[in-house]
């Protein structure tokens, strides 16, 4: 397949957040990631992907002191500026015309399947997004999981051209800024339940799991098997 797929991460590149580029935030906001995503990333299936986390400018140096003395990452995990991990994606990408580019927040989960799923879907030549409507709302804090839908979730994938992605070009949702408009671009949807939202008590925005459908705490345990190591 002539194409490479990475994950996105906005790690503290951009936010409300007055701490987030402070030392306490970002060690504390890394335990997080290593204890989610980092087990999500790990788990999959096909591990030909590399993940860019974004950072802050301003935090860079911070960020490596603290990356220095914690247990490394595995080397297709970077973090680094916007610049920098522009450069990354390209170099990764190099000698490949399509270059498909998932987001994820650094503390949900993707299906151990994501990625090989991403190398074998055959979008319509004229689609921009595939999106994710289907996967769980699980509250870590209290072991609570229920099946959700979204209508434009965070888990989508931006899907370019190699060349026109190095020459610049960005897909925009239309009508508007976040997530909520990225179903108004040219779509397809991936349809196995693919994600985990995850709810504790570091959230910037809190969600309620739902008090319908919620699984048993069996079920819950097989459906993180199926997303983390």
């Amino acid at each position: 397949m002539d194409r490479k797929v990475i994950i996105e991460i906005n790690f503290n590149n951009y936010g409300m957040d007055p701490h987030r580029l402070e030392r306490g935030w970002i060690e504390h906001r890394l335990g997080i990631f290593r204890k989610f995503t980092l087990r999500s990333l790990q788990a999959q299936t096909n591990q030909d992907f590399l993940v860019v986390v974004r950072i802050a400018k301003e935090s860079k140096d911070l960020i490596r002191e603290i990356l220095a003395k914690q247990s490394p990452f595995p080397s297709h995990i970077r973090f680094g500026t916007i610049a920098e991990s522009d450069k990354a994606i390209l170099a990764f990408a190099k000698g490949h015309k399509q270059l498909y580019i998932a987001r994820l927040d650094s503390d949900d989960l993707y299906h151990r399947t994501y990625v090989q799923q991403l190398y074998q879907v055959q979008p319509k030549p004229d689609t921009l997004v595939l999106i994710n409507q289907n996967g769980y709302l699980w509250d870590s804090d209290y072991n609570e999981m229920a099946p959700i839908f979204y209508r434009s979730p965070q888990f989508y994938v931006f899907l370019y051209k190699t060349d026109e992605y190095a020459a610049g070009y960005r897909i925009k949702p239309i009508g508007g800024k976040g997530h909520g408009y990225v179903i108004n671009l040219p779509h397809e949807f991936l349809l196995p339940r693919n994600f985990v939202n995850v709810v504790h008590s570091s959230n910037t925005s809190i969600k309620k799991v739902p008090r319908n459908n919620q699984l048993s705490t069996n079920e819950v345990a097989k459906v993180l098997r199926e997303f983390m190591i």
